[in-house]
């Protein structure tokens, strides 16, 4: 069981610069940068899902209608009482919380606060080891002892110890297993009481980029756990290769969830070239502070109209191209912008409204691409300026 723990909201929200395992995906398009250092940073759409899809259906699919709990979930870190679980998909559950940092465990690493061993075991019945295997914590029991529990209850879901999850954070996805877990103690907003969410191993901190001292540490919010129930999706190991078992299933769990998520769309191909690597007109910043985006931010034009975006992309050839923007406008209206290629109008187009600012999505145009290095401009039209966009994909 999780014993209490010392926890401190890490101010900083910086990645730290790990070697972690081939198996884990950044939240891009999964492919090389093309490389010729004078282009456009580009990379080829996989045929399969990428990670910023699937958050992104993740994200559209965390509605109201899909709520599973009827009572909020408590955040471990911050204490608020303001986590909900979403089914995203049959069997699929998703939450966004902090992470807090579980030491709990065996680990032949010094354990400077010498706690208890996790609720659930390795393949071999041994104590998940915190610093070797990444690990998601959930409550163990129905905090108001009710059937159905008003709170997320994994008993009630088909999920038991070792049960597969990916987690994303600040442009990763890791795979993660459920490892231990809360105990109740019929107070309200205590350490260990069984309605928190928000807690995983330092393993999966170090892989997420998520700074911690080894025993206490974690960001107060962003991170998405996405739980896959049944047991075909129980992960079995030793604590020796539980990280890489994990990590191996990390793709498949990606495009199973992709493929079964209501509006997620597979790529059809092309290539991808990030707003971030343009410039924008006067007033317009490059940003990070809204869940999904592909690359390192996205680009946010000045509220006026007039204001734009140039992204550089390329193309083999000349030839009539689709321009595929991901975009998110969190307003009440709809963004239209003019469409240039090199200095030239293409047409409008229009970004109809998302359901927030973490919601992406995509708007197409059909325009003549040159051979080599085109500049791609979004110039909004009414008086809020363009829609953030965050990529647009040449196919």
């Amino acid at each position: 069981m999780s014993s209490t723990r010392k926890r401190f909201a890490v101010l900083t929200a910086a990645a730290l610069a790990l070697a972690v395992p081939l198996a884990i995906g950044n939240a891009t398009a999964a492919t090389t940068p093309t490389a010729a250092t004078a282009e456009p940073a580009a990379a080829s759409a996989a045929a399969s899902y990428t990670a910023a899809q699937v958050l992104a259906g993740v994200q559209q699919n965390s509605t109201t209608a899909n709520k599973v709990n009827t009572k909020p979930h408590i955040n471990t870190m911050t204490r608020a009482q303001n986590v909900n679980v979403y089914q995203v998909a049959t069997g699929v559950y998703a939450y966004t919380s902090s992470m807090a940092i579980d030491t709990d465990g065996s680990d032949p690493d010094p354990d400077p606060d010498h706690q208890g061993e996790t609720t659930w075991e390795d393949s071999n019945g041994q104590a998940l080891g915190a610093h070797h295997v990444p690990f998601y914590v959930l409550g163990d029991d129905c905090w108001d002892r009710t059937t159905p529990c008003p709170h997320f209850f994994y008993k009630e879901r088909g999920m038991t110890g070792r049960q597969f999850a990916l987690m994303f954070y600040n442009g990763k996805v890791i795979g993660s297993i459920f490892g231990d877990t809360q105990t109740a103690n019929n107070q309200t907003t205590s350490d260990n009481d069984s309605r928190e969410l928000g807690e995983a191993s330092v393993k999966a901190a170090q892989l997420l980029g998520i700074p911690s001292s080894g025993t206490t540490g974690g960001v107060d919010n962003g991170v998405t756990v996405v739980m896959f129930s049944g047991s075909s999706w129980v992960v079995n190991g030793t604590n020796a290769n539980l990280n890489d078992n994990a990590q191996a299933l990390v793709q498949k769990a990606l495009d199973s969830l992709g493929a079964s998520m209501q509006g997620t769309t597979p790529p059809s191909g092309g290539t991808l070239f990030e707003a971030e690597t343009g410039t924008l007109s006067s007033g317009g910043t490059f940003d990070s502070n809204h869940l999904g985006f592909t690359g390192t931010g996205f680009a946010n034009p000045a509220n006026a109209a007039g204001s734009y975006v140039d992204i550089p992309v390329t193309a083999a050839a000349a030839g009539t191209k689709t321009l595929t923007f991901r975009y998110s406008d969190g307003t009440t209206a709809a963004r239209p912008a003019t469409i240039s290629v090199n200095g030239t109008s293409r047409g409008t187009l229009n970004f109809p409204t998302t359901a927030n600012w973490d919601t992406w999505a995509t708007a197409s145009i059909s325009v003549p691409l040159t051979a080599g290095t085109n500049t791609i401009r979004v110039t909004g039209t009414v008086a809020d300026g363009p829609a953030n966009i965050d990529s647009v994909t040449v196919s």
